[in-house]
C-alpha cells in the first residue's frame, strides 16, 4: 500500500483508540476476568459442598422440594447440573436459585452479585441493557476497526514481526509491545471483536433477513436459526425429570450435561429441554426435549444443523473461551490480557508523543490502574453490603478520577501501589470472613492468583515510581 494509505490508516487508528480508549479499555479488562466468571461464582460463596456428578433421583429430589418452597408463578424451573463447569447441584427458577447437596436436599440461597457486575460491566457496561449492549457491540466493531488499520498503518510487518527492543529507550520497546501483541493476537482479537458485534446486532440483523426475505415476518428467521418449541397439549401435572434424565444414559451417553430447563411451567404446554455439551463440535450444546411425562421428543437439531446454524449458536463459546475446560480459559485470559495491554499502550504511547499531558496522564492513570482497586474494593464491600455494587463500583470510579485530577502527586507508580494494595485487603479480608472456607479449592483458585497479582503490581509500583517525576509525570525513558 501507497504511504498516504498507511498514513491514513495510522490517523484513523489513532483517533478512534484516544477517544474511546477509557470505555474500550473498560470492556476489554472486565472480558478477560469475565472468562472466569464461573471460578468467581464459585469464589463468592466458597462453602458449597461440590460434587463431580449426580444422579436423576437427587435433581428430582432437589427440585421437587426447590418448588415446594418457592410454588409461586414462573414461566421456567432450572437445574444446573455438577458436570456443567461448577461442580455444584443448582435447582431455579426465573427469579431465586438454590443450591443442593448430593442427596438433593436445599441448601442456601446463590448470592453472586459481584460476578453478576462484572458480567454486566462487560455486556453492558452496566447500562440499561438495551443501550448498554448496542454500545458494546458498537466497540466491538471499533476493536476490529483498530485491528485492521493497525495491521494497514504497519510499516514493516514481516521485518519486526519478532522485533521486541528493550534497551534505554522504553518508549520505543513500549510500541514494540503495542505493535507485536496487535500482530501476534489480531485473529484473537478479530473473533472477540466479530462475536461481541454480532451480540448485540443480532436483533439488527434479524430485522433486516426478515425485510428482505420473509416479509417482515421475524418468528420465521429465528426458527430457521433456533429450532421452535414442540406444540403439546397435555393435562398440567409435575414434570418427570427423573426418568428424562434416565434417558440420557442411552440418547447421548458422551455428552456431559449442563442444565435442564422446564418450559413453560405448569401450563399444557409444558415440556423438558435437557442441554448437553457435544464432544468435537463448537456449539454451545444440543438439546434434547422431552414431554411433562418424560417421553422423549426429540432433539433441538444444532449438532447436526447447517453450518450458519451451528456458527450461530457456537457464538458464546467462541467469545467467552468455554471450551477445552481451563486450558482454554487460561489462554483467553491470556490474548484478553493482551487485547487489554493494546488500551493501555496505545494510550500511553499517545500521551508520550504529546509530552504527558499532566491531567489528562494521571486521569488515565486513575481509570487503567484505579479501576483495579474499585473492582476489588467493590468485592470487598460485598462481602458484609447489601448495595448495588454497579453504583458502588463507579462512584469508586468517580472518587479516583476526582482524586487523581486534584492531586498532582497521583501517578503511575501510586495507582499500581494502590491496585496491588486493594488486592491484597480484598483476599485478606475475604479469608477471615469465610474462615476455613476460605482455603477450599473454590477460594484459592481466585486468591492465589490475586495475590500474585498484588505482589507483582506493589513491586512495580514501586520501581516505576523511582523513575518519576515529582509531579508524577513520567520520565522520557519510563515504561
Amino acid at each position: 500500500m501507497d504511504k498516504s494509505t498507511k498514513q491514513s490508516a495510522l490517523h484513523a487508528h489513532a483517533w478512534v483508540g484516544v477517544f474511546l480508549s477509557a470505555l474500550l479499555f473498560l470492556v476489554c479488562f472486565s472480558g478477560t476476568l469475565a472468562v472466569f466468571h464461573q471460578e468467581f461464582e464459585r469464589w463468592e460463596q466458597p462453602g458449597i459442598p461440590e460434587m463431580n456428578t449426580t444422579d436423576a433421583a437427587t435433581v428430582e429430589k432437589a427440585m421437587n422440594a426447590f418448588v415446594e418452597k418457592h410454588p409461586e408463578p414462573t414461566d421456567h424451573l432450572f437445574a444446573v447440573f455438577p458436570t456443567s463447569g461448577i461442580p455444584r447441584l443448582v435447582v431455579e427458577n426465573d427469579t431465586v436459585a438454590y443450591f443442593a447437596d448430593s442427596n438433593g436436599n436445599l441448601l442456601e440461597t446463590e448470592q453472586v452479585p459481584f460476578t453478576k457486575m462484572l458480567v454486566d460491566l462487560h455486556l453492558y457496561l452496566n447500562l440499561p441493557h438495551s443501550w448498554g449492549m448496542i454500545l458494546v457491540s458498537a466497540l466491538g466493531a471499533l476493536i476490529c476497526t483498530l485491528i485492521v488499520t493497525g495491521i494497514v498503518a504497519h510499516k514493516r510487518i514481516s521485518k519486526d514481526a519478532f522485533k521486541l527492543r528493550r534497551g534505554e529507550n522504553a518508549q520505543q520497546y513500549q510500541i514494540d509491545l503495542h505493535n507485536r501483541f496487535g500482530l501476534w493476537a489480531a485473529p484473537f482479537h478479530l473473533i472477540i471483536g466479530v462475536t461481541g458485534t454480532y451480540f448485540g446486532m443480532a436483533g439488527l440483523i434479524l430485522v433486516v433477513v426478515a425485510q428482505l426475505y420473509h416479509d417482515g415476518d421475524r418468528d420465521a428467521v429465528v426458527e430457521k436459526i433456533f429450532t421452535p418449541d414442540p406444540v403439546l397439549e397435555q393435562e398440567v401435572a409435575q414434570p418427570q425429570l427423573q426418568k428424562a434424565i434416565a434417558q440420557m444414559n442411552t440418547l447421548a451417553p458422551q455428552h456431559p450435561l449442563l442444565f435442564l430447563t422446564v418450559h413453560e411451567a405448569n401450563t399444557p404446554q409444558q415440556f423438558i429441554e435437557i442441554y448437553t455439551q457435544v464432544p468435537g463440535k463448537m456449539i454451545y450444546s444440543e438439546n434434547y426435549r422431552f414431554d411433562t411425562a418424560g417421553n422423549y421428543l426429540g432433539t433441538a437439531g444444532y449438532a447436526q444443523g447447517h453450518w450458519g446454524k451451528q456458527l450461530v449458536y457456537a457464538m458464546y463459546r467462541l467469545h467467552f473461551g468455554n471450551f477445552a475446560g481451563i486450558p482454554g480459559k487460561v489462554l483467553y485470559f491470556v490474548l484478553g490480557i493482551m487485547l487489554t495491554a493494546l488500551c493501555v499502550t496505545g494510550m500511553e504511547i499517545w500521551l508520550a508523543k504529546k509530552a504527558h499531558p499532566p491531567v489528562l496522564t494521571r486521569a488515565w492513570y486513575s481509570v487503567a490502574w484505579g479501576s483495579v482497586s474499585a473492582l476489588a474494593l467493590t468485592a470487598l464491600f460485598g462481602l458484609f453490603a447489601d448495595v448495588s455494587l454497579i453504583m458502588l463500583f463507579w462512584v469508586l470510579m468517580l472518587v479516583n478520577l476526582v482524586l487523581s485530577s486534584a492531586f498532582s502527586q497521583s501517578s503511575k507508580s501510586l495507582w499500581l501501589i494502590i491496585a496491588g494494595s486493594s488486592v491484597l485487603l480484598l483476599v485478606s479480608v475475604y479469608t477471615l470472613y469465610h474462615g476455613a472456607a476460605g482455603f477450599t479449592p473454590a477460594a484459592l483458585q481466585l486468591n492465589l492468583p490475586l495475590l500474585a497479582f498484588a505482589a507483582w503490581s506493589v513491586r512495580k509500583g514501586t520501581k516505576t515510581g523511582s523513575r518519576q517525576t515529582p509531579g508524577g509525570v513520567p520520565l522520557v525513558n519510563q515504561s
